[in-house]
């Protein structure tokens, strides 16, 4: 489970420290293995809260992609169905809970060293997020009902790791009707700021919610 939220203006990744071996100590992306009668996305869920004991539901959950190369795990031929998942606004608190030692969250574009194939997972997932913010505007499930345009502008830059022009972001998002004003401004830096709602709420093609 490649599990995302935002912290202070960056894109935070959740890892857990593994208590076995293979790669004991190690930090990992959560997950194990899937059970009798369970989907997939339920049992990327199941191991997401019990090894991070986060008890919040994503706001969004999809299938990222399947990991199957020969050698990606020292104890045989593992197959690992990665899914993706955005958290609500915030990093909630974590711990370590069945066989972790260990949970933290760290900044998305600067990991930890990481166990088995993680790195490349985490890679993956990212290009996926940034590819989500083009045509699928899953920005706005990293914050809260209400938002401000500096906010969200914010999420996208958190998410392609570069700075993007003001006035440019302003007109682009503002010409795609997927905002309306909430009837009030946040006071910040300079003048109020207008705060804004999504008018609707958009069905992420591939999610698993």
């Amino acid at each position: 489970m490649v599990a995302f939220a935002m912290h202070k203006g960056q894109l935070h990744i959740l890892l857990v420290r593994r208590g076995l071996e293979p790669h004991s100590q190690s930090w990992a992306l959560p997950g194990g293995f899937v059970q009798h009668e369970e989907t997939l996305a339920a049992a990327a869920l199941r191991e997401l809260r019990e090894e991070t004991s986060v008890a919040l539901s994503p706001n969004h959950l999809e299938q990222l992609y399947t990991f199957g190369n020969p050698g990606r795990d020292p104890r045989g031929r593992i197959v690992s169905v990665a899914h993706m998942a955005v958290l609500p606004h915030g990093t909630p608190a974590v711990h370590a809970g069945g066989s972790t030692v260990g949970a933290a969250w760290f900044v998305a574009h600067d990991p930890p060293p990481l166990a088995f194939d993680h790195a490349d997972i985490l890679a993956r997932a990212i290009r996926r997020l940034q590819t989500r913010l083009e045509y699928a505007n899953l920005a706005f499930e990293f914050l809260p009902e209400h938002f401000t345009l500096p906010e969200l502008q914010e999420v996208y830059e958190a998410i392609l790791n570069q700075k993007l022009d003001k006035r440019n972001f302003r007109k682009r998002i503002l010409s795609q009707g997927l905002l309306e004003p909430a009837g009030e401004r946040r006071n910040g830096v300079g003048r109020p700021a207008q705060v804004y709602r999504r008018t609707k709420r958009v069905k992420y093609p591939g999610s698993a919610l």
